[in-house]
């Protein structure tokens, strides 16, 4: 039966290693050669700016996608909590979920107060759940 099973892992491993070609590497180099010549220019010119990069060399930044400063600023942290509300991670993970809401939301105290009670809820139910039938474990 050891044989078998070896044969069949060994059967599916090396046939699912040739036959996806998701390991190869389709990006052709002249698509980053924009990109290396704008990097070649800032390492010959360290003091340069992306403003003097606009006046005096636009065509190194032709066709490439820039941030401006408030697209970045929109980048900050979250203020509502991935999935579900601040209360179901209290709930769940405890104290756990309550640091989790307090890093992710950047110190947001309507999600933060949310997780607190719902970890007061949480550790009320599973005490009372103890009180009410010890044994249950």
């Amino acid at each position: 039966m050891k044989k078998v099973i070896l044969s069949l892992i060994v059967t599916f491993t090396f046939s699912n290693i040739f036959a996806n070609g998701e390991f190869e590497n389709n990006v052709s180099k002249t698509e980053f050669n924009q990109i290396n010549q704008l990097e070649a220019y800032v390492e010959a010119n360290p003091q340069t700016t992306l403003s003097e990069i606009k006046v005096n060399n636009p065509e190194l930044i032709n066709g490439v996608e820039l941030l401006d400063d408030t697209a970045a600023s929109s980048l900050s942290a979250v203020k509502d909590m991935p999935l579900v509300s601040g209360f179901w991670w209290g709930c769940c993970l405890g104290v756990i979920g309550l640091a989790i809401v307090y890093l992710v939301t950047d110190h947001d105290k309507d999600q933060v107060r949310k997780a607190l009670f719902g970890c007061l809820i949480a550790t009320v139910l599973w005490g009372v759940g103890g009180l009410w039938n010890p044994f249950s474990w």
